[in-house]
């Protein structure tokens, strides 16, 4: 078995799919447990539950999972450029350095997570202010639920960002592709107390929200355990001996890498619970529009992550073989490839948004909120694409600050002018002002890298300094 893709010779566009089709649809699978959740709890109405209120809950929740991504990336970011680097220099003994560097610091800061969302449930929840007591316990519940079991959340993205460095991302889709099937299968019989299937009717746990989240801990954990026996075979990258290749440089490398990363994810997790406070006050229909709406709208964000990494494992192997004329014409092959699918998009969201949000709910209020977010938000997406996209490119040189301060700011502002639009529009002005910065990110984003690219004076002349 080969240890990795080489993305430095032959056709772009083949190895650029190569590489983002089973990203992709590694993002889709991603998306997918989230959807399964939403539209299983959005059915707890079969027990006497009220569905708006479930959905409110996880809605809640949810926002701390998206700060363990942040936390996730200070060390998948730095620990998937810098494999992709040594392997574009053909140095194995480098990947296998940095891959157990990289799993070290993940293991820390999974600690640190599991700490935080165990212990602190109560106080996290109580930032909302929320008035529904049946909300306020099940956010609880599942958070402290899925926080318990966050190594495995954090190990599996690891062994991921490992393998995207390498190219190989057909492999981690395979392997967490079977954790969304034990996903599917487990959710509705842990979160329902009937569930029928072909005609037939089985009984269920009935855990409502939490069995959802019981349910995406078990997956994960089997994902792991993948992880785990391939790292145990032949098959593997490289040998996991975490004390002997500890190396205080290569940490210091990683961290630096992935920290701009990080700390933006964390920044846009904190600003959007700001956010998320001046949507609660509208009530709890508001609450699970949006929580349910982001999840549509990963539809975009999702696959065009695919190309992020794929353009991140590209540029940076083609970075460490020195290749700049080939990261040029990667870049602008991705866009040919991205900018379409935007505009698809676009047009999905805001012509087929009642129909989206009608899968998964089935309250008339709701529909209509949901209806007006989806076209909203629709205005933005080939934007918010083409930032993922260069924001890869960016990840792929090394110089992460540039697309997580683009990012930081952009999302930034979205408080304040949230807060205004949100006095004299309601929520309605707070999802135009979410909606119009991923614009603005999007366009200033990707002019700063196209200046970059004026800077190639040949095929023989680096892209830009070695950070």
């Amino acid at each position: 078995m080969k240890k990795k893709i080489d993305l430095t010779k032959g056709s772009i566009t083949f190895r650029l799919l190569l590489v983002a089709i089973p990203t992709l649809l590694s993002s889709l699978v991603q998306m997918a447990y989230n959807l399964t959740d939403m539209f299983w709890v959005g059915k707890v109405h079969t027990m006497g539950l009220d569905e708006t209120e479930a959905i409110a809950a996880v809605g809640t929740a949810g926002y701390l999972p998206w700060f363990a991504f942040g936390l996730i990336l200070l060390a998948k970011i730095g620990t998937s450029v810098s494999v992709s680097q040594a392997a574009g220099k053909d140095d194995m003994e480098l990947v296998e350095r940095y891959g157990n560097n990289g799993l070290l610091y993940m293991l820390v800061l999974a600690l640190f997570y599991m700490a935080i969302g165990f212990f602190g449930a109560d106080l996290y929840v109580s930032i909302f202010k929320l008035d529904n007591a049946n909300i306020i316990a099940y956010a609880t519940d599942y958070l402290r639920i899925v926080t318990m079991f966050g190594f495995a959340l954090f190990s599996v993205n690891l062994f991921n960002g490992i393998y995207e460095g390498l190219g190989k991302t057909f492999t981690s889709f395979k392997i967490t592709a079977s954790g969304l099937v034990l996903n599917i299968v487990l959710d509705p019989f842990f979160i329902l107390e009937k569930v029928n299937v072909f005609g037939f009717t089985f009984d269920g746990l009935g855990y409502g929200v939490k069995g959802a989240a019981i349910a995406t801990v078990i997956a994960q954990s089997f994902v792991l355990l993948i992880y785990l026996l391939i790292y145990s075979s032949r098959f593997r990258p490289f040998r996991i001996r975490l004390i002997k290749n500890f190396d205080r440089f290569t940490m210091k490398k990683i961290i630096k890498i992935g920290l701009p990363v990080g700390l933006q994810n964390m920044a846009f997790t904190i600003i959007s619970v700001v956010v998320g406070v001046m949507i609660a006050k509208y009530g709890k229909e508001v609450i699970a529009t949006q929580r349910l709406g982001s999840q549509i709208e990963a539809l975009a964000w999702m696959v065009a992550s695919g190309f992020q990494v794929a353009l991140a494992a590209f540029v940076g192997q083609n970075f460490g073989a020195e290749q700049p004329f080939r990261i040029r014409r990667g870049y602008f092959t991705a866009l040919r490839l991205l900018i379409p699918y935007g505009i698809i998009i676009n047009l999905v969201l805001f012509f087929f948004a009642r129909d989206l949000f009608a899968i998964f709910i089935t309250d008339p209020e709701t529909l209509d909120i949901g209806e007006k977010y989806l076209r909203i938000l629709s205005v933005s997406q080939v934007f918010m694409i083409v930032e993922l996209g260069t924001a890869g490119a960016f990840n792929g040189l090394g110089k992460t600050m540039i697309p997580s301060s683009v990012g930081f700011v952009g999302n930034l502002l979205r408080i304040p002018f949230g807060f205004l639009a949100g006095y004299y529009f309601g929520f309605i002005g707070i999802w135009w002002v979410i909606s119009i910065s991923s614009v603005l990110k999007g366009t200033v984003l990707t002019i700063w890298f196209l200046i970059d690219l004026k800077k190639v004076k040949d095929e023989h002349v680096m892209l830009v300094e070695n950070v």
